[in-house]
Parts: structure tokens; C-alpha cells; sequence
């Protein structure tokens, strides 16, 4: 039986969003959501969770090189809330220092074009955050059983 995760990389105007499944390990981009509202960004993920019918979600949390916190660390931990009270399921957050950049070189490396790098960069680096949540987390989890 499979075990599905979404997880986020959000933005204030985009959000990434990627699947993946905890029993082999393996994330995909799913979608870039553009937003201009919370409420239009919500509805959205609705649309997304409903469609894949998640076990829990992730959340990539920005974080400094230095202690102070990040700008959007705040309105992170307010969607995180959000996503919990909505659809009732347990969020995780993850370090997601460094995830958007390490989606762009790929995908220069890959010689996508600029305007179609922006489309995908923050689907990537929600594959990079689930991809690490299965890596980490659920490791230490099986370590634990």
C-alpha cells in the first residue's frame, strides 16, 4: 500500500508542489501554483489534496546561514497552520535552504530556457524537499521501529 506525501515550496507569488511516495522513497514534481491571494492559493492545493488524497504534508521552511529568521519564516508557519486546520492532516517542515538553487542549476544544466526555468524551478525544489524528508525523516523513523 502506497503512502503519498505533498510537499510545498512556497512562495509569495508561486508555490511548488510535488508528490511522492514514503514506501519507495521517490518524490516528482507535480505543479507550480501561481497566487495573487491566500484564498485563491488554498483553493488550489484543495484542488491538489483532494486529487491526490495525501497522508501528510510538507512544507519546506527557509532558514538563514546566520540566527536571525528568515522574511518569509512567518508566513510559512501561517500556511503550515493553515494547510493543517484545512484538511486535517499533519505537516512536517524541512530545511529548504539552498532547494530553489539547486533546482535552477539543474535545470541550466540542462539547458532549459529562462522563461520555462521559472515555470518549473519551484516544482523542483518541492521534489528536493520531499526527496530530503524521505531521506531524513522517515529514515530516522525506521531507525526508531
Amino acid at each position: 500500500m502506497s503512502e503519498l506525501y505533498l510537499a510545498f515550496d512556497y512562495g509569495a507569488k508561486r508555490v511548488g508542489v510535488a508528490m511522492g511516495d514514503a514506501t519507495i522513497g521517490i518524490a516528482h514534481p507535480v505543479k507550480t501554483v501561481a497566487h495573487k491571494t491566500s484564498r485563491s492559493l488554498m483553493n488550489e492545493i484543495n484542488v491538489i489534496v483532494n486529487e491526490w488524497s495525501p497522508v501528510a504534508l510538507v512544507v519546506g521552511m527557509p532558514h538563514h546561514d546566520h540566527d536571525k529568521p528568515h522574511p518569509l519564516e512567518k508566513r510559512v508557519r501561517r500556511f503550515c497552520k493553515t494547510l493543517e486546520l484545512t484538511f486535517k492532516l499533519s505537516v512536517f517542515t524541512v530545511d529548504e535552504s539552498y532547494t530553489s538553487v539547486e533546482a535552477d542549476q539543474f535545470l541550466v544544466k540542462n539547458r532549459v530556457k529562462r522563461e520555462k526555468r521559472k515555470e518549473l524551478v519551484d516544482m523542483l525544489a518541492a521534489q528536493l524537499i520531499l526527496e530530503d524528508f524521505f531521506a531524513t525523516t522517515l529514515k530516522k523513523k525506521e531507525r526508531r521501529d
